[in-house]
């Protein structure tokens, strides 16, 4: 497919995808009267999901500024518990990724190095941590009586493990995003449900995200094929070795 001359690595099909979210969560925003935080927290992360599926440097930034409102717009619901572990946790892990992620980059196409896989032992260590964390969110979010208990608990523990994954580099951290995908809008269409009709672009955008993520997931697949086959013609030298290692 054609690409894009003024922006590299994206092609036309890129572009129909990304406007059309744009316009869709800007249009319902403005015609059911939502702040202006809902608009920006959407639009910031309809780019985050995308620039993600394209495996593109910049999501990791766009995702810090994504969290910054997410956090400020589950306060105002009063999901107190919930606005902590994005707070304490997440955001602290987007910081990192984009440490990470600068680390392990390809800088010619500014994309993340892909991982096929993780470690036996690493998928071991982390499902053990995340069980663990499982069990101590939902009762700090029983503590602070967070409002939709359990669609806030099953919500932050979906979205740990695909974060984790995408700051690990590893392909599968879009299909852990597809089942945080149909989590995550059962908290705002419940207030929707109630008449706070503010909140359909936040539903709007989970709709594009499940398609975004579903796109990531092939993108990040034919990327990993990519830089497989450059690293057969080109093999890395041992200082671009140093400077990308594997971990």
């Amino acid at each position: 497919m054609k690409k894009l001359k003024t922006w590299k690595g994206y092609n036309w099909l890129d572009l129909v995808l990304i406007l059309s979210g744009i316009i869709a969560v800007t249009v319902t925003g403005i015609l059911f009267k939502s702040e202006w935080f809902i608009i920006a927290n959407t639009l910031l992360g309809l780019l985050c999901v995308f620039t993600q599926a394209k495996g593109k440097i910049a999501t990791q930034f766009i995702g810090v500024a994504y969290f910054c409102f997410y956090i400020y717009i589950c306060y105002t619901q009063k999901f107190y518990g919930e606005a902590l572990l994005y707070l304490i946790i997440m955001l602290p892990m987007y910081i990192y990724g984009v440490i990470h992620w600068l680390a392990h980059r390809d800088k010619q196409d500014n994309v993340v190095i892909v991982r096929s896989n993780l470690s036996k032992k690493e998928w071991l260590f982390s499902s053990l941590a995340f069980v663990g964390v499982g069990v101590a969110v939902f009762f700090i979010l029983r503590a602070l009586q967070t409002n939709q208990l359990v669609t806030n608990t099953f919500s932050f523990l979906s979205m740990l493990p695909a974060v984790y994954l995408l700051i690990r580099r590893c392909k599968w951290n879009q299909v852990a995003f597809l089942i945080n995908d149909f989590i995550v809008p059962i908290l705002w269409i419940f207030l929707v449900v109630q008449g706070d009709l503010s909140f359909i672009p936040m539903c709007i955008y989970h709709v594009f995200q499940i398609a975004y993520d579903v796109y990531g997931l092939f993108e990040w697949i034919k990327l990993e094929k990519k830089q497989k086959q450059e690293i057969v013609l080109n093999p890395p030298t041992d200082e671009e070795n140093n400077e990308n290692p594997s971990v």
